[in-house]
């Protein structure tokens, strides 16, 4: 729509100036045939008083008069035309006509033509006309030319952007580069898949560092757990154990965040087969009960609603992981310490234990779509189960209601889509 209105615009203003042109060209035109057509007069003038002289020969009206002012007589043009040179000239006129004065030195004497072209207000409206119907053909011609133009040349592009657009993550935009080798779409097409290729790389050197990171430190933390169980065993005194405890509380938060690193780094094909069906309310409560010592500790209320043999369509081992990491947010203290949880097939909602009972979704207005990483991260846990949602489709969404982020969803795949949109 641009281009076709910039291109009206150019058509316009080239009519414009065709318009002034033609009308410059018809004024050039018409003097040189006045300007021919005097002079053809002056020269039957000058033949035909050089064979009868006298003035009954001369010709006087209102359009056209003939002067011969002969040597050694008293001149007979008028005092304002005898003070031009010899030549074809236009001079003023009294009325609306045009009026032209030729005049040229003859052995006869000076022969003076005064003739008068009268105007035609229906011949200057149809000049008018015509140079308006000029200026609009014009406009209309452009704009139709650049819309032609522009879906012509913005054809391949726009196919090169829906080519993106539909292009998964791995997949190769060879077609358009092939239809456009040698042009301009082409370099732009190449450009795209060079870019494609160094962003594939680094999503796959990230999954592969998460993989490999998770696996291999799976050794030196299982090396850690058992020197742990064997010091609980042969240790007495209570501030001692009570150390060794915070330590088998930090290795469970490290194989915690290494099972996660690992879903993150879970293969496409993987992620497919693991979907499953869990019940959400023995979930919860086998979480909350992992959890209830650290709520406890750090003084957070947590109310749990959920409906009795409620399942929800999802990978079992990824909804424990993010369940344990949403309770060790919580159990942090970072969203307060009277707090309610909601679960249902919609997914998990968490609020003030005061706050209204959660909206459905897909109608949620005054909840922003955080991705907020850089606040999100502050709270400990969240980064991770952020990372996790954009790996599986899922939805993290923080509101800006009152107490820090919340309320706080968590939403299934599904969820998220319709909510999203």
């Amino acid at each position: 729509m641009r281009v076709m209105v910039y291109c009206a615009a150019l058509g316009g203003g080239i009519g414009l100036c065709l318009a002034f042109v033609s009308e410059h060209i018809a004024d050039l035109y018409q003097k040189i045939l006045v300007n021919e057509e005097m002079n053809a007069e002056l020269d039957g003038q000058i033949e035909l008083h050089s064979q009868h002289p006298g003035d009954k020969w001369l010709a006087r009206g209102a359009w056209k008069s003939v002067y011969i002012d002969r040597p050694g007589q008293p001149p007979t043009s008028p005092p304002a035309l005898r003070a031009l040179p010899p030549g074809v000239h236009e001079v003023d006129s009294d009325d609306d006509s045009d009026r032209f004065v030729g005049i040229r030195e003859a052995p006869i004497g000076r022969v003076t033509i005064a003739a008068s072209l009268p105007n035609s207000p229906q011949r200057e409206r149809r000049f008018f006309e015509e140079l308006t119907a000029m200026v609009l053909l014009g406009a209309v011609l452009g704009a139709w030319l650049g819309r032609m133009l522009a879906g012509g040349m913005l054809a391949p592009v726009l196919r090169l952007s829906h080519e993106v657009d539909r292009a998964d993550p791995g997949a190769e935009l060879r077609g358009i580069a092939e239809d456009h080798r040698h042009d301009e779409v082409g370099a732009l097409a190449k450009a795209f898949i060079r870019y494609q290729g160094r962003v594939n790389a680094a999503i796959e050197r990230e999954i592969l560092f998460s993989a490999d990171a998770g696996h291999e430190l799976r050794t030196p933390l299982t090396t850690l757990q058992g020197a742990v169980d064997l010091l609980d065993a042969q240790t007495v005194q209570a501030p001692a154990r009570r150390r060794i405890e915070r330590i088998r509380r930090s290795a469970g938060e490290i194989a915690l965040l290494l099972d996660a690193m690992l879903l993150v780094a879970t293969s496409d094909e993987a992620r497919d087969q693991g979907e499953g069906a869990v019940e959400l309310s023995g979930v919860l409560a086998a979480t909350l009960s992992e959890y209830r010592a650290d709520l406890e500790a750090a003084q957070v209320q947590l109310g749990v609603r959920c409906p009795p043999g409620l399942t929800l369509a999802a990978p079992p081992k990824l909804l424990r992981v993010m369940l344990r990491l949403l309770f060790r947010a919580l159990a942090s203290g970072s969203f307060g310490q009277d707090l309610r949880l909601d679960a249902d097939a919609s997914g998990v909602v968490v609020a003030a234990a005061d706050a209204p009972a959660p909206a459905e979704p897909s109608s949620v207005d005054a909840v922003e779509s955080p991705s907020k990483p850089t606040r999100s991260d502050e709270i400990e846990g969240l980064g991770m189960l952020r990372r996790l949602c954009e790996r599986h489709g899922w939805r993290l969404e923080f509101g800006t209601l009152q107490h820090a982020w919340l309320p706080l969803r968590l939403l299934p795949p599904g969820i998220a889509e319709r909510a999203a949109t």
